[in-house]
């Protein structure tokens, strides 16, 4: 039976790494050990490690290098240091046969470095993906070329590891995982309303902005810029923090600023996966850059503005609308997503969505692989496929 170690270093990998967690602890042919850590720990992001416990997915191991008041590049790099000497400690601990990971965060950079270090293969799920505004981008491919195994969302992403050299069997279509119970999550907070403090069926915008890498404006003016588009709304808004990237404080001490003067707005650090859900469901629309809107919101038939350059080349449903880092761009886009005859022509497709994920990454995970087969990667050049 292999021992799999499975890691969840925020709410953005936890959303898609819960489902994989639970089934895999409930697979017989599975030695599932949890890994959780990073801005899991951290209350600034809301202590969602809390939310793992209270989701009934047990600990083993704990990874704390993160800070609270870690906000810089510097901030960061240290802490990517810190990162990796702990998963060293850990996996030199636990001494799993695989390593799973999902996405493209930094973090995860610490985590398959350390692995690869150890000689301990890693299924990685996200890779292929594109999303050229972002450093996530160049993240993810990083993350693929030190990755054993591939488990990606679309079709498209298979074919283009398999164009960078990837071997073909390794290379698995699986779609999304956190599309896999996405009405079970929602159902679990049937009174959305009052759990975020709003009037019952009180109407409401799900705000989400990250910083963005390579923006022309500094974190400053793009928060700004963000708030500015949001001001448009009159009705209520729920805001929730941005990610642990760099500038995040100066986003998230803005949104606290404008939260503060605002009766209207609700700040979270962190709803939870289940209330984060409901909210989609119930809500006008979502603004922001979050990914979410993107992955999850179709199956929602939730209208979104897409905010800046950080999803782009991502595929994605008619629920989306793009729009420039401008504030009557914001405002515009919001008003044409809040119509109702908008969302009463999206079509609900969602891209992304597949009956059989979970089964699928379930028999890769449980699989007996040849370590040393796994580890011996051959680089397919596609200079000989011409």
């Amino acid at each position: 039976m292999p021992r799999v170690c499975l890691v969840t270093l925020s709410r953005s990998d936890y959303a898609s790494m819960r489902p994989v967690a639970q089934a895999a602890l409930a697979e017989a042919g599975i030695d599932a050990r949890i890994v959780a850590g990073g801005s899991h720990c951290l209350a600034r992001f809301g202590r969602t490690i809390e939310q793992i416990a209270a989701d009934g997915l047990p600990v083993h191991a704990l990874a704390e290098f993160l800070h609270e008041t870690d906000d810089s590049p510097i901030d960061l790099a240290a802490a990517y240091a810190r990162a990796c000497a702990e998963f060293v400690r850990i996996f030199a601990r636990e001494a799993p046969d695989l390593v799973f990971v999902i996405g493209d965060r930094w973090e995860m950079l610490a985590v398959v470095s350390a692995a690869s270090m150890l000689r301990v293969p890693v299924a990685h799920h996200s890779g292929g993906d594109i999303t050229q505004g972002s450093s996530d981008n160049q993240t993810r491919y990083a993350l693929t070329v030190l990755s054993h195994l591939h488990l990606v969302a679309l079709p498209e992403h298979r074919e283009r590891l398999i164009h960078m050299g990837e071997e073909a069997w390794r290379v698995t279509t699986t779609g999304e995982p956190a599309l896999s119970a996405l009405a079970d999550y929602a159902s679990t907070v049937p009174d959305i309303h009052a759990h975020l403090g709003l009037t019952a069926n009180e109407p409401f915008v799900l705000a989400t902005f990250h910083p963005t890498s390579f923006d022309e404006h500094p974190p400053q003016a793009q928060a700004e810029t963000f708030l500015r588009g949001l001001e448009t709304i009159d009705c209520a808004i729920v805001l929730t923090a941005p990610n642990p990237d760099a500038a995040s404080e100066i986003f998230l001490a803005r949104f606290k600023a404008f939260a503060a003067a605002r009766r209207r707005v609700r700040l979270r650090d962190s709803l939870g996966s289940n209330a984060y859900y409901a909210a989609m469901a119930k809500a006008l629309c979502m603004v922001g850059n979050s990914s979410s809107g993107l992955w999850e919101g179709p199956s929602f038939r939730l209208p979104v503005v897409n905010i800046g350059q950080r999803q782009q080349g991502r595929i994605h449903g008619d629920n989306v609308i793009h729009c420039m880092l401008d504030a009557q761009a914001i405002a515009s886009a919001i008003h044409r997503a809040c119509r109702p005859s908008f969302r009463e022509q999206l079509s609900g497709a969602n891209p992304y969505v597949s009956q059989d994920t979970l089964p699928l990454i379930l028999a890769c995970l449980k699989k007996p692989h040849d370590r040393a087969a796994l580890l011996a990667k051959r680089f397919i050049d596609p200079l000989t496929l011409l």
